[in-house]
């Protein structure tokens, strides 16, 4: 059985094979197969001389070690020959690829299926959420630690309203005592 490069592309698995007489284009979507998750794979076979390959192809998924699991037999689309296939477990599976064209034609690729993880998009909304609260919290501190140069206005009124020291709430202050005035000064 021939082998079937498997390169990982963005978001896709690309395959790629070819031989003297035959290629065989496709990918694996999404790049990152989950158990219980559907992946898709898509094919496009060609010849590389002569009319193009109008045949069908037969598509086997298996767990590694476990030979033909789920088997389709494919027929051309309007995109090539695609199917659909939901792993349910992970680990390392195999796709084996088989079409006739001058002679049969047996090909193999390998990908891995991963536990389902925590999305991409949850630790990003997280972190970003983390960011916004360590800026709120350092805004609050740097306000609460400003002291103005001046006292307010009101403070100052506040002051000159307030009783002396010696006085309290519940007793007003004695007024200043007054000189006694000598009446005979006045004569």
């Amino acid at each position: 059985m021939d082998l079937i490069k498997v390169e990982r592309r963005n978001e896709v698995l690309a395959l790629s094979w070819q031989d003297a007489e035959d290629r065989l284009q496709g990918v694996i979507t999404p790049a990152d197969p989950h158990p219980g998750e559907p992946l898709r794979l898509t094919l496009s076979v060609g010849n590389l001389q002569g009319p193009p390959f109008e045949g069908g192809v037969t598509v086997s998924f298996s767990q590694e070690g476990v030979p033909g699991q789920v088997t389709r037999a494919l027929k051309k689309d309007a995109v090539g020959w695609s199917t659909e296939f939901i792993p349910p477990e992970p680990g390392a599976w195999d796709v084996d690829v088989r079409f006739l064209t001058t002679r049969p034609k047996a090909l193999h690729a390998r990908f891995t299926v991963s536990e389902t993880g925590v999305p991409l998009f949850v630790w990003r909304s997280l972190l970003g959420l983390f960011a916004v609260l360590l800026l709120l919290r350092v805004l609050t501190a740097m306000t609460r630690r400003e002291v103005p140069a001046e006292p307010p206005a009101d403070a100052a009124d506040e002051a000159a309203a307030a009783p002396p020291a010696g006085a309290t709430a519940e007793t007003p202050a004695e007024p200043a005592p007054t000189p006694p005035v000598d009446p005979r000064a006045d004569r």
